[in-house]
């Protein structure tokens, strides 16, 4: 078996020709003291090469490998560009070749003498941060949800979206076996349609009131799961179902069940705007005792002895490690780009598996938004499993688990046009080398997305959370000079995700985009139809649409495809009487767009560098751009929204100098206008001006998690037009003459379904 082959945690430090490179970090030490990074693509093709020791790699092989089979993408110039870019890092000619030869017609080979370093960090204690980083070679942000600010207990659940990409994994290690791969068999394709697991839906909560969490016991008898109106344990044979009582005001999400099976591991947000605390209570109630003040999705080991967790930092998140008491917290991974699905215990208790997805701010062009990796607590390292999947994922989060037998449990996005769907599959992991035994299997066929994954102690029982959020758009009327709204009416008629971003002028009708045809396209739809009319179609991804000051044309966002070899994003400008869009300007990061309505007449775009906001004024018709550093300055948030008028900024913000959460308002030249306190709501979000620019329509939370659609004016008068606790509401957008709202509203079907006698029949 070759090199990368034989122990996942063998040395992973190469030396060759004047470079040392840890392939698993990508950093490439030169003789000179220079340090580069390899990026994601060019590191995947290193590694096949190094594996085949002197044998040649055919392109067919490397681009088995490096692409899974649904992956629309250039391959002949991806490829292309990965060996490229290797060969850069690593000072190669492709004419004078001393490293990587090519083998015309044929493939790649490397030629030079290889020789692997031990790891001196072997055996070490493990140190109290491990900061694992990932090669950053860009700013480029995912999708735009428009002005949403979620709230930890809503991060928890959608934080690990866009990490389903990542998790197919089933190309590279785990899918192909390096070995298969490199002789040319692909193992790893399992007929879709090999469907295995049984499958019972064990709650049939309507959408109104969604499951929240859910676990089975460790015996496979119980099911205990959560909702809006209570914790519950039902008997998963007979369907008999008990409330469990709990002290008052106390609403606990499910983690997982303690290997006792008489107490549960539970998070709980007592105040909107502090993180979730970690719990331990009773299967029978009572009172429950703390265990950590902050961690959500949370794992425990299958001896009992530690917890895994998940905790908020900044724009990012880190993995915590505890013991079960909550004693001895050791930060393992902590990253300010990314966050982290819960972990899955590897049955050793020593090695968990988890998936990272970098966060809408720190997404780049060039490497990929997610990632599926396995940590030792033991040797602090971790084996990386990367893709570069497609943007416009569905929200929702990821469910791992890892059985007793070794078979890795992990969902895989469905192709368009299902993408909002997330099936099961498992690969049966070797727990020495951590590479597959055979191929991966497909385990269910459902719709929804796979968010919660729990079993039976033995691995015969696993339970499965799916949910399924369904945003769409709503018109309401307002009456005249009032706050009043009308009964919302439902506008987009579909089951796919779409997202209101302005109205055109008339205010008869308004302008979104949508994934129902597959990828993201620009639609307009008269609020008195059934059906949208086409803007902007094809097989790229568009986001953000806003109408121009006169009126006459929609422009957009176009960002570049996921792991490709740019970062550049372009805006661009259709008519709205039809015809080909137009080119305005490219930016790299750039992260949303706006423009005024008359009589001003300019938009307003920001890109994210590094972590920081930049604000550009442009002219939609001849693309002139000028940076507006002076409020680029006071931006604690990226959430940002320009008033109609063109004069004034606002966002949230926890920095108001008021001591309570608020809106700031600034002007374009970096003054402050105002401070706006929000009393008796510890969440705002979802911002938007009214039509005269002396107000702006806020959603929000309070504490015990009621939302509410409020009015907040710029003289400070805090109204409330629209409170549920049931209500999920994301953003409302005025229509120019002031009559109409268009509300982007939430939906969440949410279940909890048992898999049972899912091993393959024989053969």
């Amino acid at each position: 078996m070759d090199a990368l082959a034989r122990d996942v945690f063998a040395p992973r430090v190469v030396r060759f020709a004047d470079c040392e490179v840890d392939l698993s970090s990508g950093t490439v030490q030169k003789k000179t003291g220079s340090q580069v990074r390899i990026q994601a693509k060019p590191l995947q093709v290193l590694r096949l090469l190094l594996a085949a020791e002197g044998r040649v790699v055919t392109r067919e092989q490397l681009k088995t490998a490096l692409w899974p089979d649904n992956t629309f993408v250039d391959f002949e110039h991806g490829l292309n560009t990965a060996v490229k870019k290797l060969r850069k890092a690593v000072e190669d000619s492709a004419e004078h070749p001393k490293l990587i030869e090519t083998i015309p017609k044929a493939g790649y080979r490397f030629i030079a003498a290889a020789e692997w370093i031990p790891d001196s960090r072997e055996g070490k204690e493990i140190p109290t941060t491990a900061l694992h980083s990932v090669p950053d070679t860009g700013i480029v942000p995912v999708a735009n949800h428009r002005k949403t600010r979620f709230g930890w207990r809503g991060m928890a659940l959608s934080s690990s979206v866009a990490v389903i990409a990542a998790l197919m994994i089933a190309h590279q290690y785990l899918r192909r076996p390096l070995e298969q791969v490199l002789k040319g068999v692909e193992a790893g394709r399992s007929p879709v349609n090999e469907v295995y697991a049984r499958e019972w839906q064990l709650t049939a909560n309507p959408e109104d009131t969604p499951v929240t969490s859910g676990a089975i016991s460790p015996d496979g008898k119980l099911l205990m799961y959560s909702d809006p109106t209570g914790l519950y344990m039902k008997q998963i044979d007979s369907g008999e179902t008990h409330r469990i009582p709990l002290p008052q005001g106390f609403e606990p999400l499910v983690e997982g069940w303690f290997p006792d099976g008489g107490h549960l591991l539970v998070s709980w947000t007592e105040r909107s705007y502090l993180q979730p605390s970690l719990w331990q209570i009773s299967v029978f109630g009572g009172a429950p005792h703390r265990l950590a003040r902050e961690g959500y999705s949370a794992a425990i080991s299958p001896d009992g002895s530690q917890i895994l967790c998940v905790r908020q930092a900044g724009p990012g998140e880190e993995v915590w490690l505890m013991r079960a008491d909550g004693g001895g917290e050791t930060r393992l991974i902590c990253s300010g780009e990314d966050s982290f699905s819960r972990a899955a215990w590897a049955p050793d208790s020593a090695r968990f598996a988890y998936a990272r997805t970098k966060t809408r701010y720190y997404a780049s062009g060039r490497a990929p938004d997610t990632l599926i990796e396995i940590f030792d607590i033991r040797t602090q390292r971790s084996l990386v499993v990367q893709d570069a999947g497609e943007r416009g994922l569905p929200r929702g989060g990821a469910g791992l688990a890892w059985l007793p037998d070794g078979r890795l449990i992990f969902p895989l996005r469905e192709p368009r046009p299902n993408q909002q769907d997330t099936n099961l599959w498992s690969l049966r992991i070797d727990p020495r080398t951590l590479l597959p035994r055979g191929p991966s299997t497909r385990l269910t066929n459902g719709k929804g997305i796979a968010v919660q994954l729990s079993f039976r102690k033995d691995g015969t029982r696993v339970a499965l959370r799916r949910h399924a959020p369904q945003p769409d758009i709503y018109i309401a009327d307002l009456e005249q000079g009032s706050h009043r709204l009308s009964t919302f009416r439902r506008l987009t008629l579909d089951e796919r995700v779409d997202y209101v971003m302005d109205w055109t002028a008339d205010s008869r009708a308004v302008i979104f985009y949508s994934n129902r045809d597959g990828p993201f396209h620009v639609f307009k739809q008269d609020i008195v139809a059934t059906q949208p009319e086409l803007l902007v179609g094809g097989m790229d991804d568009l986001y953000a649409p806003r109408l121009t000051p006169d009126g006459l044309s929609v422009i957009y966002i176009v960002r570049p495809k996921a792991g490709g070899p740019s970062n550049i994003s372009r805006i661009m400008r259709v008519p709205l009487a039809g015809g080909a869009p137009q080119p305005v300007l490219e930016a790299a990061g750039l992260f949303d767009l706006e423009c005024t309505r008359p009589p001003a007449n300019f938009c307003l775009y920001g890109a994210i560098e590094n972590g920081r906001a930049r604000l550009f004024t442009f002219d939609p018709t001849n693309a002139r751009a000028e940076e507006l550093p002076a409020v680029e300055r006071k931006l604690d948030s990226f959430i940002w929204i320009l008033s109609h008028d063109g004069q004034s900024l606002a966002w949230a913000s926890e920095h108001t100098g008021l001591k309570q959460f608020g809106i700031r308002v600034f002007s374009l030249d970096g003054k402050l206008k105002r401070d706006i306190a929000v009393p008796g709501w510890s969440e705002i979000y979802g911002l938007d001006w009214a039509a005269d620019s002396q107000s702006l329509w806020a959603c929000a939370r309070n504490p015990n998690g009621n939302s509410a659609l409020l009015s907040v004016g710029l003289d400070r008068n805090v109204r409330t037009v629209l409170a549920h606790r049931y209500l999920t509401l994301d953003w409302a957008i005025p229509s120019p003459d002031g009559r109409h709202l268009a509300v982007q509203q939430n939906t969440n079907k949410s279940n909890v379904f048992l898999l049972q006698n899912f091993e393959p029949p024989s053969r």
